[in-house]
């Protein structure tokens, strides 16, 4: 039996720990102790049943009045607005991990969205691998790419930022007495494994060398959808608040077609205006496998999981991102002509391409050949490979 650690550090929402859960359900059966420190503990217990988990709070950049950078424009970005922008608080967060991981002693850490942590693991005589979308573990090149090409060019103060976050890593390491950094990117190559849990059209590293693809897999679980009555084809949203979504469900319930919207963080007023005889809000988890399937096309904020659970459906989409991940998963979607973006604060833009993807059929037609190239993918099979592999990395 060995010791393995979970870490989840940054970002937010279930898809998180619904990449984790079978790998949690495939070691835990193979008699493993799995110790699981999560950013977000209120609804991990719900998402590992069965399983004896050991958890624990992960350390995590809290601080509202901390330097920001905006727009986001590379991974050290991200880095330097969660942490590592601040030398002393930067000590602090590595030490806490490093209790952490003296406390479980693992056998092997599996890391998702966690530069911290993996700073705090440097040196440490244990195994590491990475999990997560493209997004959440960036490429071991320097520099790292712009998410965003077609602002004006900022190349020199991109490495500025990547070269102080390299810097502040350094001081940090330097004073736990471990092997100094030449490049931010070593944090995420220098690992035993990395479980790239995307499409490659999905990646947001495109230029990507040598990356082995493990697919995705929805939340598991969930109730079947209830589609209401209405005319013409199913609509599946699922989607947060934004600031268009009012004018999105006056549009969905003039044209009346059967909509189901899993909106668990929709105010709650404006779910009860717009429930109607043909849009149903829901905020009980449903299946999406079965949603994605019995669906004509989707509206959704640009999330990863749900996006690619689309896509090998064959099921257009109408994107409406609200963050930079989300914003970057719906230009790969555009790419693969399978669907459009809209902006969240653009009524008009959004009924015109939605209109747009009701009346034309290349959108559906594209995500079609997309999910018939990968009509050998099995979720199954995959989550088999995948405990295989995490357990080989423990002998």
């Amino acid at each position: 039996m060995a010791n393995v650690l979970l870490a989840w550090e940054l970002g937010a929402g279930l898809g998180h720990l619904a990449t984790l859960a079978p790998l949690v359900k495939g070691l835990c059966s193979r008699g493993h102790r799995v110790f699981a420190a999560l950013r977000d503990l209120s609804r991990a217990e719900g998402m590992f049943p069965g399983c004896d988990v050991s958890f624990l709070q992960a350390p995590f950049h809290s601080r509202r009045d901390g330097r920001r950078i905006d727009p986001l424009r590379s991974f050290a970005h991200i880095m330097f607005c969660n942490g590592f922008a601040d030398i002393g608080e930067l000590r602090a967060m590595v030490a806490a991990w490093r209790n952490l991981l003296e406390f479980v002693g693992p056998d092997l850490v599996v890391f998702d969205h966690s530069p911290t942590a993996l700073l705090a693991a440097r040196g440490l005589d244990t195994r590491r691998a990475l999990i997560g979308t493209g997004f959440c573990s960036p490429p071991d090149i320097s520099p790292w790419p712009d998410f965003r090409p077609w602002l004006p060019d900022d190349s020199e103060r991109l490495l500025q930022a990547e070269m102080r976050v390299l810097d502040n890593a350094n001081r940090v390491l330097e004073s736990f007495g471990q092997p100094l950094l030449q490049r931010l990117g070593q944090l995420y190559g220098e690992v035993d494994e990395n479980f790239l849990m995307t499409l490659s059209e999905l990646d947001a590293y495109p230029d990507r060398t040598g990356g082995r693809y493990w697919g995705v897999w929805p939340n598991a679980g969930g109730k079947a959808p209830e589609w209401p009555e209405g005319r013409g084809k199913r609509v599946f949203a699922y989607l947060k608040q934004f600031e268009a979504l009012p004018q999105l469900f006056a549009l969905l319930n003039e044209l009346k077609c059967p909509t189901i919207i899993y909106g668990d963080g929709i105010n709650p007023k404006l779910r009860q205006r717009a429930q109607s005889a043909t849009l149903r809000i829901e905020t009980d988890r449903l299946d999406l496998d079965r949603a994605a399937a019995e669906c004509g096309l989707a509206i959704l904020n640009g999330t990863h999981g749900t996006t690619a659970t689309m896509l090998l459906a064959g099921k257009p989409m109408l994107q409406i991102p609200l963050f930079l991940e989300q914003g970057l998963n719906s230009r790969a979607v555009e790419r693969l002509g399978a669907g459009l973006k809209a902006e969240p604060n653009r009524p008009e833009q959004i009924a015109v391409r939605l209109m747009r993807l009701m009346d034309s059929p290349q959108y559906a037609e594209a995500a079609k050949q997309f999910a018939a190239k990968r009509g050998d993918f099995s979720t199954d099979r995959q989550i088999d490979a995948l405990v295989e592999r995490t357990e080989g990395l423990l002998v």
